[in-house]
């Protein structure tokens, strides 16, 4: 059974200038296509206070995104804790996180990307969400570019963090 109503919401934090995010775009438009008769919104997140409109306006010319792009000005990033860009957050229609990481496994460090992607979580969690199953894996690690003016103690702090964080009041915007 797939769900009609209520819409399930993507939330990406994004950076232009981040190589890794400009990389993903093709992953993120593929996800855009196949989900566009979902119910499913995405949204992408600018967190980095030093991100100027103009800079966003050719992300998504170069990249060809649909999404809506806004910068953080409501605290989304404080919010769901987020660290890295890319990273994503699939919401239910209680706002509550049902997975939280990566778009997919291509990058495993900085600068360090596999030949093939073999897992596609964001896609996988998506999938499973609008089919009312469960999350299989609600919790990857990004890899990305940190956010700005975050102290990141280390990798661990980031994949110990629930997944069940919920609550987050992002409905104003959808």
């Amino acid at each position: 059974m797939m769900l009609s109503s209520p819409v399930l919401r993507v939330i990406l934090f994004l950076a232009p200038l981040c190589p890794i995010c400009q990389n993903m775009s093709y992953d993120l438009r593929q996800l855009e296509t196949e989900f566009a008769d979902a119910p499913v919104e995405f949204l992408g997140v600018f967190p980095n206070a030093s991100t100027r409109q103009d800079q966003i306006d050719v992300f998504r010319e170069t990249y060809g995104l649909k999404m809506d792009f806004v910068m953080d000005d409501e605290g989304w990033t404080g919010q769901l804790n987020a660290r890295w860009t890319p990273e994503a957050f699939v919401l239910d229609e209680r706002d509550s996180v049902l997975y939280r990481g990566r778009i997919n496994d291509r990058y495993f460090a900085p600068g360090r990307r596999k030949n093939k992607t073999r897992q596609r979580d964001l896609r996988d969690a998506i999938s499973d969400a609008i089919h009312g199953d469960e999350v299989r894996t609600p919790l990857t690690e990004a890899v990305g570019c940190p956010i700005e003016g975050l102290k990141l103690n280390t990798t661990a702090h980031c994949r110990n963090q629930a997944s069940s964080e919920g609550g987050v009041a992002l409905r104003h915007y959808f």
